[in-house]
């Protein structure tokens, strides 16, 4: 077994050992985190959506790692079996980076999100700046939306054509639609950095919010190093003409190194706001459960922006009974306005894919050619 081939094998492990933990917190999350009705916390569905794009991501390139082991190490297999095994190792990389794609463009719209749930947490209303914003952002994973699914139709043409008709035309613009989208995702990325920081000043003697941007900071920063490596990997290996080959290519080492920085700072991040998202306290919420200090619990009241927290099952207590009219009442007897707002290289994968190396396809250097943004093992 060649140095590849135990690089290849290194990867695959650890890529395996960091999906099943993915997969089984995807999974708690469904179960535990629940919006329950709460303005401040609808970044919650945008969350778990990007959370199951990226499921299927780290599961299909897993599947990609181990096709490409047995493509390159079992010689004995006949020509069709190593042909399927071709077929299935180039679409699991094609489609395990369109959904990639997708999950980086959904934890992009959930930070900020999360952002501006913060600031309704502590202002107690949508500022119409943030939903300038919001909406703005909205626009921009619009637009990335439509690059990535041409950037897979593109992929699909490649593969389809399988080295028969080959168009140097094709994939320069397929590679340069990816470099684009890549280039977007990281200038996102920095103007939601840029707004958390905003964010985190006029907040950071609040009690209730200071985890929550703590947290945003952290996820943000994670995120910035995952898409400055897509773009700086890409800049550096491969070129935006037609031409097959690509300049140079990375020691086969890097196969490991690509799963920690491609895969690890959106592992990570999802495991941050899994955490944020299950607080109880301390975590993002326009309204908290209220114990009054009597004897006799209250229901609360709605608050100014809309929310009233669940009182359904509390009831009344049995023995409070609506005092006489012209009898003065007790300060606990009847509701009192009360605050709800919280005061406290071969054998490797990497993320661009865009066709196999000539050594993987056999004769044939063109077949298989897949996304760009996703080097073939």
């Amino acid at each position: 077994m060649d140095e590849t081939s135990q690089y290849g094998i290194a990867a695959a492990t650890l890529l395996m050992l960091t999906a099943i933990p993915t997969v089984v917190i995807f999974l708690c999350s469904l179960c535990l985190v629940h919006r329950r009705r709460d303005p401040a916390r609808t970044w919650l569905s945008q969350y778990k959506i990007a959370y199951a794009f990226f499921c299927l991501d780290i599961v299909l390139i897993f599947f990609n790692y181990l096709l490409a082991l047995l493509y390159r190490e079992l010689d004995s297999l006949d020509q069709a079996s190593v042909f399927n095994i071709r077929k299935a190792q180039t679409q699991t990389s094609i489609i395990g980076s369109f959904f990639d794609e997708f999950s980086i463009i959904g934890i992009l719209v959930t930070l900020l999100s999360l952002g501006k749930a913060v600031n309704l947490v502590h202002t107690g209303k949508v500022s119409s700046v943030d939903r300038f914003i919001q909406w703005g952002a909205y626009s921009v994973a619009g637009a990335l939306a439509i690059l990535n699914t041409v950037s897979f139709a593109l992929s699909e043409k490649q593969y389809a054509d399988d080295g028969h008709r080959f168009d140097p035309t094709a994939l320069k613009y397929l590679r340069q639609i990816t470099f684009a989208m890549l280039a977007i995702q990281m200038t996102l990325n920095v103007s939601i950095l840029a707004k958390f920081i905003v964010v985190t000043a006029p907040t950071r003697a609040v009690a209730g919010v200071t985890t929550a941007t703590r947290y945003l900071i952290i996820c943000c920063v994670l995120m910035l190093f995952k898409t400055c490596y897509d773009v700086g990997y890409y800049a550096e290996y491969v070129p935006l003409d037609g031409t097959v080959s690509a300049r140079k290519s990375p020691g086969a080492y890097f196969a490991v190194l690509d799963v920690t920085f491609n895969f690890w700072p959106a592992f990570t991040t999802f495991i941050i706001l899994f955490v944020l998202s299950t607080k109880k306290q301390d975590g993002v919420w326009t309204t908290e459960k209220v114990t009054h200090p009597s004897a006799h619990e209250m229901p609360a009241q709605p608050t100014r922006w809309g929310y009233n927290y669940d009182t359904e099952n509390q009831g009344i207590p049995q023995g409070w009974h609506q005092p006489p009219a012209q009898m003065m009442l007790p300060a606990y007897s009847r509701p009192q306005e009360l605050s709800t707002q919280q005061e406290l290289a071969e054998l490797h994968a990497p993320q661009f894919w865009h066709e196999l190396p000539t050594q993987q396809h056999g004769k044939d250097p063109h077949v298989g050619a897949t996304l760009p943004h996703r080097p073939a093992p």
